[in-house]
């Protein structure tokens, strides 16, 4: 009868151990940092751009909007001066150089983008009396990459970028509520983008 007591203490002491065993195991290891670090140097992107985009895909009803349709932009980019290889700076587009927004530039390895957001007038059907303002809530994104590039005076700069730009809008609901209707209420138009120097630097 005396087996039993002996018998269970071995096991709590067993229990004991692996539970030691588990305590001991520590915080688990902090994640590394696997981000690449950017020491190539980049090609210059300042200066004056002309912007061809063409639509891919749509389900805007808009003709300008519809597959195929082509715009242009006028784009300035200025960088900021900083000690890092890639620097941050700022993107102002437009229609024409007078009416130009700006936002911020995002440059990456190899590449840049920017991002604008916004509201847009509803109009009436076939004319440009606003009917509603600001009646859409929109974001455009834009990626490219640099292609083409030239060395002037020891300085890399870009003369080309391609990539691509999305735009989805979507009528807000104090705008349904004044009238302000479209099918579908909200929309992603997908473009594929080029731009070029409207000055590109010259190889000497």
């Amino acid at each position: 009868m005396a087996t039993a007591p002996r018998r269970g203490a071995a096991l709590l002491v067993g229990l004991s151990i692996v539970l030691a065993l588990v305590g001991c195991g520590g915080a688990p290891a902090e994640p590394e940092n696997t981000a690449p670090v950017v020491t190539t140097p980049q090609a210059s992107l300042e200066g004056e751009w002309v912007v061809t985009r063409t639509v891919t895909a749509s389900d805007d009803p808009s003709p300008t909007r519809a597959v195929g349709a082509v715009s242009t932009r006028l784009v300035l980019i200025e960088q900021d001066d900083c000690e890092d290889v890639i620097c941050a700076g700022t993107v102002s587009s437009g229609v024409t150089v007078e009416n130009r927004e700006s936002t911020a530039l995002d440059q990456t390895d190899g590449g840049l983008g920017w991002t604008y957001v916004g509201v847009l007038d509803c109009l009436k059907a076939g004319t440009t009396t606003v009917q509603v303002p600001d009646a859409f809530e929109f974001e455009q994104v834009t990626t490219l990459t640099v292609g083409e590039t030239a060395e002037v005076d020891g300085e890399l700069a870009a003369n080309t970028l391609t990539g691509t730009m999305t735009l989805t809008d979507t009528i807000t609901e104090d705008a349904a509520d004044f009238g302000c209707t479209r099918v579908p209420t909200s929309t992603i138009v997908e473009y594929t983008v080029t731009a070029v120097r409207a000055a590109p630097v010259a190889v000497p």
